[in-house]
């Protein structure tokens, strides 16, 4: 049985014992096996998703101001004045290999015989012991995974911190965070620099680099509430936590997730280092039972990163997650009741985060459809660019999974590292571009957009080109005239009304178009309308009937797509699911074993019930049995029928003589 906090603090000198009787037969730990500074691009850094575990010291007389023991309990331990002795640390958790991490959980219960300890491990990619500081922590992670590149390369990099209230998260996200603005602005002119000599740029560009735009969103997700941690605001609850207009959540016409944040351009390392703790100034905090000033929500920072040289390549992203503090009943049941509603929804949500990565692991082991629930929760609706099966963009998640150092947590701390366990998934099947479809723009290349644009414009500037004609066909009957059919103009010489190269420029394709927002396409249009023929207004009804037509023949691939991946879900088969149904050793036609049952009512049941109950007796086998049972059953009733055929023939027989 496991053992309570309380209990196991009153119980510490014995646990004690047993750890150090353990401590002393184990083997020595593994370090890593090379040193940070000697440290390279891992292989690693090719894996899906990096688990990684981390443990903190213990606070300087933490033991003793959170945890108490029983002063009742007749083996509470007292000192020299016979009062209940101070609390001191013990370990919960031991680091036995750095590289791959092996974290064993040290599990305290009770037995009739006294405490117990069982020593549970958890096997990760990483683990980094209550010794490693943060900058090795970055090193070993996002630095040795080639995270920054990945995102500056048009992939997506994601950057998850979870845990236990007061584990430590929000310690390792926030200098994570810092040293991402440190270093990201350095390689990203290192990668520029590398782009623009590829491309024979001039010396001058060459030498700096800077090439790239970045922009970042920062949001607080509190239960199901997402705000803008940018927002300047006065407004404060009684609490004291600012209060900031509410973000909705949800997907835009075309499946994407973009809520209407603050995206803040940054250019130095000065500026985001800035804005982060800006950010991180305004992120709601509450004193709980764990933690004084406990991050009550999840925190997503994403920056954006766009190529100008390539300024329709795929933006990289780098999202970073602190996510809010997982709770046990125990530890939230003194709460009122707006914190025990927090607690729920952040716990809802992380449950539902792991049946995601569950699912994706699922995926990357199996052929056919596999659903990964991303909608069923806005967080894992913001991690979309992670979790969605038809993503061509490469990613990689590194989780760093928290636990408390403390043997009285050891419970919550087997939760959180079972937790982060199946997120060390097998690496996805690698998939390359989607094969040209005619009907699915987000296939097209940029020839075929510009023909597509062209055939939508022209086919309205026939349109109007009839109905002016019409206006001057009618005037002339008016006025007793007939004027010539309208000929088709010669290719070339239809005048569109626009310029289409200004509207999808070299390199630009459907995909890109698609992920403009409609008054952006519009005001694409406006800049590229040549000549005077159309009203402003014109220009405008334009653009959201072509931009309109794009989205649907996107959303309508989409369908197509995602129904021809259903089709390929793997079918249920029942006998592997139930086992093989017993079955008559006859053959019977459905329609004559039917009316068998009916003419034998509950009888039929009644029947079978029995025979299975004297089979389980005699130990026989329930198939051959059932088979035995129904077979003697049916030539009852084919005897039965036989006779009352002969008895109506015979009948008959006597009528007609008669």
């Amino acid at each position: 049985m496991a053992s309570s906090a309380t209990l196991t603090t009153t119980h510490l000198p014995t646990l004690r014992t047993i750890l150090d009787e353990w401590n002393q037969k184990r083997p020595a730990t593994k370090g890593f096996p090379v040193p940070v500074a000697e440290l390279r691009q891992s292989p690693d850094a090719s894996k899906d998703v990096i688990v990684a575990f981390r443990t903190r010291p213990p606070l300087p007389n933490e033991a003793a101001d959170k945890f108490h023991a029983d002063p009742d309990a007749k083996d509470a331990s007292v000192d020299a004045d016979g009062q209940v002795a101070a609390v001191e640390f013990c370990a919960g958790i031991t680091v036995t290999s750095a590289e791959p991490g092996v974290f064993v959980a040290h599990v305290p219960g009770m037995k009739w015989s006294g405490p117990t300890l069982t020593h549970k491990t958890y096997e990760a990619d990483l683990a980094f012991s209550p010794d490693v500081d943060n900058e090795e922590v970055y090193q070993r992670t996002v630095a040795a995974s080639d995270m920054l590149s990945l995102a500056i390369s048009g992939g997506v990099g994601c950057i998850l911190a979870y845990g236990q209230t007061g584990s430590g998260k929000t310690y390792t996200m926030e200098s994570v965070e810092h040293r991402v603005a440190r270093d990201l602005f350095d390689q990203a002119r290192v990668v520029g620099k590398r782009l623009l000599e590829a491309q024979g740029g001039d010396h001058a560009s060459a030498a700096t680099g800077d090439i790239f735009e970045f922009s970042v969103t920062f949001l607080e997700l509190l239960g199901k509430h997402a705000s803008d941690l940018l927002e300047s605001t006065e407004e404060v609850d009684s609490q004291g936590n600012p209060v900031r207009t509410e973000i909705s959540v949800r997907e835009d016409k075309v499946g994407n997730v973009r809520p209407n944040l603050i995206s803040s351009s940054v250019r130095t390392s000065a500026e985001l280092e800035e804005l982060i703790n800006k950010a991180l100034s305004h992120r709601r905090t509450t004193a709980t039972l764990r933690n004084a000033t406990s991050s009550r929500s999840h925190a997503m920072l994403t920056i954006t990163i766009k190529n100008t040289l390539l300024p329709y390549a795929d933006e990289g992203q780098l999202i970073l997650v602190d996510l809010a503090g997982s709770e046990r009943y125990e530890d939230s049941k003194d709460h009122d009741k707006q914190r025990m509603e927090e607690a729920r929804d952040n716990n809802k949500s992380l449950m539902n985060l792991k049946e995601c990565v569950r699912a994706k692991a699922k995926m990357a082991a199996e052929d056919g459809f596999v659903h990964i629930p991303w909608r069923a929760n806005k967080l894992t609706m913001l991690l979309k660019p992670i979790f969605d099966i038809e993503s061509r963009q490469p990613s990689r998640t590194i989780i760093i999974a928290h636990v408390s150092p403390h043997i009285q947590d050891t419970i919550h701390s087997t939760n959180t590292l079972s937790y982060a366990a199946p997120f060390k998934t097998a690496p996805p099947k690698p998939r390359g571009p989607l094969p040209y479809d005619a009907k699915d723009p987000r296939t097209w290349d940029h020839d075929k957009t510009v023909e597509w644009l062209t055939a939508q414009f022209a086919k309205r500037a026939m349109k109007s080109r009839q109905a002016e004609w019409n206006v001057r066909a009618k005037a002339a009957r008016l006025a007793g005239k007939k004027l010539k059919p309208l000929e088709d103009p010669a290719p070339g010489q239809l005048d569109l009304g626009f310029d289409v190269a200004k509207i999808c420029p070299a390199g630009s394709t459907a995909k890109n178009l698609g992920m403009l927002y409609t008054p952006q396409f519009v005001q694409r249009c406006l800049e590229a309308q040549s000549g005077t023929a159309l009203t402003q207004d014109q220009v405008k009804n334009t653009a959201v009937d072509i931009i309109g037509n794009l989205f649907y023949l996107i959303i309508t691939a989409k369908t197509r797509k995602r129904n021809e991946i259903m089709k390929s879900r793997k079918k249920l088969v029942e006998e592997d699911a139930y086992g093989v149904a017993p079955r008559a050793t006859k053959e019977y036609d459905e329609e004559e074993f039917l009316e068998a049952q009916i003419f034998y009512g509950p009888r039929w049941q009644e029947l079978i019930i029995a025979a299975r109950k004297k089979c389980k007796q005699e130990g026989k086998n329930w198939e051959i049995e059932y088979g035995i049972t129904t077979d003697d059953m049916m030539d009852k009733f084919r005897a039965h029928k036989a006779a009352a055929v002969k008895e109506a023939a015979e009948k008959a027989d006597l009528e007609g003589l008669e």
